[in-house]
């Protein structure tokens, strides 16, 4: 299958009695952009199953006994990340919709994530997910602890800018008191729709899901590689809708109210873990040759030069 950079995908057909059947086989590089869980995401999916559309997990090979490398066997759903008209880049990068599309889509796309949040953290199906409740720090610390870890394991070169923006991260840490369920990766791109109604058919690519603060979601859906401009020039989060009227509709539809002060918080953890996976996890999977897109992921480092960037932007928006 095509897009996508973390993992290799493969549609197939079964064919039992005479019934046929698409199916989806996902599954681990020996190296990729990411490298996550099998398990997290399997039990992620069939909670995530109960509120919004996702595929429905038929197989999981958690530790690649059978399959060679960890996998997941889905059901195939039909979709479309982009209506056929719309230009865009790798990964859902510089996706492009028309008023009319934004319309169909926007709402969709806050009322799904608005349901996503709503999910009981507590579920016992979510085995392998920890809570950050020890202390309203946490959920924002254990992702600054995660990233940091990443660099430090798979940095191909010194970035002085990782190593500032880290230190402002761990100086600014917010509180949580009601941790969320977090996709992780909610943007466009990550989700299929109808190319005829528009209806939203499956939210995808759950593998960073965790346990959260709800404004991560929000700021991963703001960052500018992830976003275009209308005519006008005004930026939309994930090419839907402004970031007022994305903050407006989400505390609508969540009663929550969005403090400007932790968003801007997870907007540069957004970017700065962006830039890990594309600057450092990526590019050693490229350089070892351990990937099938190996030219891909180190285009793809290249976007470390905008990802800083944006981070300078968003600390000192005056300069």
């Amino acid at each position: 299958m095509a897009g996508g950079a973390s993992k290799e995908q493969f549609v197939f057909t079964t064919d039992r009695a005479g019934s046929q059947c698409e199916m989806v086989l996902r599954m681990d590089p020996r190296d990729g952009v990411l490298e996550t869980s099998r398990v997290r995401e399997a039990e992620v999916l069939k909670v995530a199953r109960d509120v919004v559309p996702v595929p429905i997990v038929h197989y999981a090979d958690y530790d690649g006994t059978l399959l060679g490398m960890p996998g997941l066997v889905t059901s195939f759903v039909n979709g479309v990340t982009k209506p056929p008209e719309a230009g865009s880049g790798v990964s859902g990068l510089g996706t492009g919709f028309n008023a009319e599309w934004r319309a169909k889509l926007a709402p969709q796309f806050v009322t799904h994530l608005a349901a996503i949040h709503r999910i009981n953290v507590q579920d016992p199906r979510l085995e392998h997910f920890s809570v950050p409740d020890r202390d309203p720090r946490h959920p924002a610390l254990w992702e600054v602890n995660h990233w940091s870890r990443v660099w430090e394991e798979d940095q191909q070169a010194a970035n002085p800018l990782i190593a500032v923006t880290e230190n402002w991260l761990r100086a600014n840490l917010p509180e949580c008191t009601e941790p969320v369920l977090v996709h992780g990766d909610y943007r466009t791109g990550n989700y299929l729709f109808d190319a005829e109604t528009g209806d939203i058919t499956a939210i995808l690519d759950w593998e960073l899901a965790h346990i959260g603060d709800f404004h991560q979601d929000l700021a991963l859906s703001m960052t500018e590689i992830f976003s275009c401009h209308r005519d006008d020039g005004v930026k939309l989060c994930s090419s839907l809708m402004t970031e007022d009227d994305f903050i407006a509709a989400y505390e609508r539809a969540t009663a929550r109210k969005v403090c400007r002060q932790t968003l801007q918080f997870y907007r540069v953890l957004s970017v700065w873990s962006l830039a890990i996976m594309g600057g450092a996890t990526g590019l050693r999977a490229a350089k070892a040759q351990h990937n099938h897109q190996d030219i891909l992921l180190t285009w793809l480092s290249m976007v470390v030069y905008p990802l800083s960037q944006e981070i300078l932007t968003i600390l000192d928006p005056e300069n």
